[in-house]
């Protein structure tokens, strides 16, 4: 409710019209009853229960494949778009690639933070361009970004597929673009295209710590770039470095070490049948 008629009041006034759907992970705080009621004109998708993140996401990226949608926007309820947000980023897409704007704090007055840690990939381009030519470019390319807004074309998705159904909240993001790199799908940054994202850091910070241990492993286990070996050498170097050396905000006793390798071998199954999945281009995930 703090966001949601911020977040949809810019997809109204943007100046490439939008089919809006709205997937509600089961909230409980007055945004069912509003969205409804204020928002007649939305795809309006209620939910029993909190699906998280990707599979919330994959609700909606079935509807818009079944309504033969060219592109979904992937936007998060605390995030807001500029007007000509989508018609830079539509300029700057090849078809095939992921597009994602520059991602602001709420006001704009500065970078949200994550995406500040991941533009250093290309900062130095985009400082080139602005004083040697005093212009943006239309287009980019860049590593990862997170998923609280991606421009995907269908032909991205028939080839990648939805989200992992392993990742509950946070991790769906990289476990995507680890499956990107794979197919060799590139992430394009439209420097002109700016949305604003009302969070301090990372979001929810009891939610983001919570299982972090679980979802690093995760990552690794499901990667698809590496084979079984070197996910394995890759798990046992990272509780290595955990329980010997404490990486910084990631101290561990050893009793978590034993609760999520447990948590690992009872969905040992999943896990390899997700990386069987995942190395299949087609609409993985979404058809289930």
């Amino acid at each position: 409710m703090p966001w949601i008629d911020w977040c949809l009041t810019s997809l109204s006034n943007s100046s490439v019209k939008t089919t809006v759907v709205i997937v509600d992970n089961c909230s409980i705080d007055g945004t069912r009853e509003h969205i409804p009621s204020v928002y007649p004109e939305v795809v309006w998708m209620p939910q029993e229960h909190n699906l998280g993140f990707g599979q919330g996401n994959n609700l909606g990226i079935r509807y818009a494949l079944e309504n033969d949608a060219d592109y979904i926007l992937l936007l998060n309820q605390d995030a807001a778009i500029e007007k000509d947000a989508l018609q830079f980023m539509l300029r700057a897409s090849d078809g095939e690639s992921l597009v994602t704007p520059l991602m602001f704090n709420r006001d704009g007055t500065q970078f949200d933070k994550m995406f500040g840690y991941t533009l250093r990939s290309v900062s130095v381009d985009l400082l080139a361009s602005l004083l040697i030519n005093n212009i943006l470019p239309e287009k980019m390319f860049k590593g990862e970004t997170c998923a609280a807004c991606w421009l995907m074309p269908i032909s991205l998705i028939k080839k990648v597929g939805g989200f992992n159904p392993l990742f509950f909240q946070y991790g769906e993001d990289n476990n995507y673009f680890q499956r990107m790199r794979y197919y060799k799908v590139n992430n394009i940054l439209a420097p002109n295209a700016k949305m604003f994202h009302d969070r301090m850091i990372v979001g929810n910070m009891t939610t983001y710590k919570k299982n972090m241990l679980r979802r690093d492993i995760i990552l690794i286990a499901c990667d698809i770039n590496l084979s079984v070996l070197k996910c394995i050498f890759k798990i046992f170097r990272l509780l290595v470095q955990c329980y010997i050396y404490g990486l910084p905000q990631r101290r561990y006793k050893i009793g978590m070490f034993t609760n999520e390798l447990l948590w690992i071998l009872l969905h040992l199954r999943s896990i390899i049948s997700s990386r069987s999945k995942e190395k299949k281009p087609g609409l993985c995930w979404l058809q289930e």
